[in-house]
């Protein structure tokens, strides 16, 4: 009977123990939590390439638009990085509107060349952002984006975790403006990771629930 009150009160101890323990390093986490810089030995395009079945769509519109592709090669520039989901919503809105015309589908593979640029320019930039370069600008920042110049703004967030407010993912929102001063007419997306650092840029990878082109794809289509 001792032996067995003995077990049980060790076991109760341990398990005390592993609860509080548990709950620190918990603690701990959220309150230390960064989102440290990843590095890939490689370029921006040799990253997009070594993730198969992620950027396939991505990769065959850079494959396409062969300076985008050089530059994301040999230039020091940030990329806001879509998804093959997010590929995947544009050419299906593009074609749900097209079908209400009775006109036949496209697909990346039909949109031309310039229109193609003209949208992918928008996620490129010359600057090297990253979450810290952002991180103190209240209000954001517009800068312009690729060869185009074409204005995009960007906007640091973190998202609250376990009730730590400064234990949180950090992440950035991606926004075209649409050329405009009011915020209502705004189309914003946020990132699922920040911060993946290549040999010559920064890569911010947008949610899968982004529609690329910022659901105007039927605006370049032929």
């Amino acid at each position: 009977m001792i032996k067995f009150n003995l077990t049980f009160f060790l076991l109760v101890g341990f398990a005390s123990l592993f609860l509080l323990v548990g709950c620190e390093k918990g603690d701990e986490y959220y309150a230390r939590y960064e989102n440290e810089i990843q590095v890939f030995d490689g370029s921006t395009y040799d990253y997009l390439e070594s993730r198969p079945g992620v950027y396939d769509s991505l990769l065959l519109v850079l494959d396409r638009l062969v300076p985008l592709r050089d530059t994301l090669r040999h230039e020091n520039v940030t990329l806001f990085a879509l998804t093959n989901k997010s590929f995947e919503l544009a050419i299906q809105n593009l074609n749900n509107k097209r079908a209400t015309s009775n006109n036949v589908p496209l697909y990346l593979e039909d949109i031309d060349r310039i229109s193609l640029d003209s949208i992918m320019c928008r996620y490129i930039f010359s600057d090297l952002i990253t979450t810290d370069s952002v991180s103190h600008l209240i209000d954001g920042v517009v800068l312009p984006s690729l060869k185009n110049h074409y204005e995009m703004h960007i906007q640091y967030d973190k998202l609250n975790a376990s009730g730590f407010v400064e234990g949180a993912q950090q992440q950035l929102i991606f926004t075209d403006p649409n050329e405009s001063i009011f915020e209502r007419y705004w189309q914003r997306t946020p990132t699922n990771s920040v911060n993946i650092r290549t040999r010559n840029g920064i890569i911010h990878v947008l949610s899968p629930s982004h529609d690329f082109g910022f659901n105007k794809l039927g605006q370049w289509e032929n």
